[in-house]
């Protein structure tokens, strides 16, 4: 296996992931020198999958992989209360 690609693994599957939901939150990737325009419906999407992804391997992950998506689901949500809405629903107040 080439050494620059990372096992596929539920921890690479994780960390994808949350680096999806920083690019879509406007995050700057080291390799790149401007950040990104915010996206936060691509943002919260991200954040959802990570969510459904800690559901649906509840009970066959190790402690330490829970441990790790516990705490990339808390940075994120909290990244992502702070992200403005892309669009007002209807009914919202301004």
């Amino acid at each position: 296996m080439n050494p620059a690609v990372p096992e596929a693994s539920l921890t690479a599957l994780m960390h994808l992931l949350a680096e999806q939901a920083l690019l879509a939150m406007g995050v700057p990737h080291p390799m790149v020198k401007e950040a990104p325009p915010a996206n936060p419906v691509a943002a919260r999407l991200y954040v959802d999958l990570l969510s459904v992804l800690k559901e649906k391997t509840e009970g066959s992950r190790t402690a330490a992989e829970t441990a790790q998506l516990d705490e990339i689901l808390y940075q994120l949500r909290m990244r992502v209360m702070d992200l403005k809405p892309a669009v007002e629903s209807p009914g919202s107040p301004k």
